[in-house]
């Protein structure tokens, strides 16, 4: 799944959001440079030659990363330059100009943990490969790989297509407005965000799958060990009992721990920026709708525009919460399988099984698996209904400004 990752992440370097870090470059070097490698027999090239071109695209991406965070800056000063207040709007003015920021401080951001969080991201990568492999080999567990590539392939163009349908149904009805605020200087904004919860909707996604292939395993030691006689034909019980089955679980389990460690080490800050941009994007949305809705405004269709605005972002917030929660609900479920294994204290030739049994399950209570924005907060099913109260008391503040 590493390798599909890694082909489907190369267009993202446009909004800097992945970019191959020097240490996979030397060891493609490294398969280049050996003269039995069939690139090098097709090639027919040097390897200095072919060094130094690898050498060259890498220093190009980075020049590129960098140029980002200049451009970034400019399009937000141009934004503030251009779209200056309008007599008798400045209070939506302000409200525009705080929104446009802190979408500007979350692209940042996101270019900023591309440049100088690039190890922690192929930490990530070959992490995944790690426990794909250990999953397979070590606990000849059907990880189904074929139907995840396809699931997410799937799932890829399906979010993309309501978000590229939506966003040009919501242009279509917006732009002949009266007040458009910062919209055509955060376009590329807007689209950086997107892309980047997308692609840690999928990180998660395989995360949460590998999980639930690391909970199938311990069922069937459980299932063993509580009820031996409803025994079926085709597990190997065998290697259920040892020793090694239950290390090996443990040990995937401490990968699979290690991704949510790196997942939030290398996108932390930008998920806790988008999430509070949406938030605010999301009051001001509302806000206008029901301006719009009540008559406030000359033209009575701006809640059609929000309407195709809201649509995608909800549903991409839906999945990325719920699929964080389905991850703390696994992690839970291990720890409760866990407990359910019962030794006998007088078997001495099970007295290391037990002992790494009670380990086990120390560290599943010790080590809890969950999502988080920098620890600021954890993003689950709750999340969102605390984004939801947040922006009915801000609806609730405004409408009684409004009546007065």
């Amino acid at each position: 799944m590493e390798q599909q990752l890694r082909a489907w992440l190369r267009y993202s370097i446009v909004f800097g959001l992945y970019t191959q870090s020097c240490e996979e470059h030397t060891t493609n070097k490294i398969e280049y440079c050996s003269p039995s490698s069939p690139a090098a027999r097709q090639n027919k090239r040097p390897a200095w030659c072919v060094s130094i071109k690898i050498n060259c695209h890498q220093r190009l991406k980075n020049a590129y990363l960098y140029a980002l965070l200049p451009w970034i800056c400019a399009l937000y000063v141009n934004g503030l330059v251009w779209r200056r207040p309008i007599p008798g709007t400045m209070l939506s003015w302000l409200v525009a100009t705080l929104f446009f920021t802190s979408q500007t401080l979350s692209t940042l951001l996101i270019a900023a943990e591309g440049i100088w969080r690039q190890q922690e991201h192929e930490e990530f990568l070959r992490l995944l490969q790690e426990i794909e492999l250990s999953l397979k080999l070590r606990l000849k567990q059907d990880i189904k790989l074929d139907w995840l590539a396809q699931y997410v392939r799937f799932l890829l163009k399906y979010l993309l297509s309501i978000s590229f349908i939506c966003y040009g149904l919501f242009i279509y009805n917006f732009a002949p407005l009266q007040y458009v605020g910062y919209f055509w200087n955060s376009i590329w904004f807007a689209l950086t965000m997107r892309f980047r919860l997308l692609q840690l909707m999928i990180y998660v996604r395989v995360l949460q799958h590998y999980m639930e292939c690391l909970c199938v395993k311990v069922r069937q030691v459980v299932a063993y060990r509580t009820a031996p006689s409803q025994q079926l034909m085709d597990i190997d019980y065998a290697k259920l009992q040892s020793l090694e089955c239950l290390l090996a679980i443990k040990e995937i389990y401490s990968l699979l721990f290690r991704g949510f460690q790196l997942l939030i080490n290398f996108a932390g800050w930008s998920l806790f920026s988008i999430i509070t941009s949406y938030m605010l994007d999301y009051g001001c949305t509302l806000y206008w709708a029901m301006l719009s809705w009540e008559g406030y405004l000359e033209r009575r269709n701006y809640y059609i525009a929000c309407f195709w605005w809201l649509l995608p972002m909800t549903a991409i917030i839906w999945h990325l919460c719920s699929w964080c929660d389905n991850c703390i609900k696994l992690d839970r479920s291990l720890a409760a399988l866990m407990t359910k294994i019962i030794i006998s204290r007088f078997s001495k030739s099970l007295r290391s099984y037990r002992l790494l049994v009670h380990q086990f399950s120390t560290q599943l209570q010790l080590q809890r698996i969950e999502v988080t924005a920098t620890n600021f907060f954890t993003l689950d099913l709750r999340l969102i209904m605390s984004i939801g109260i947040a922006i009915a008391t801000y609806l609730v503040i405004v409408i009684q400004f409004l009546s007065i």
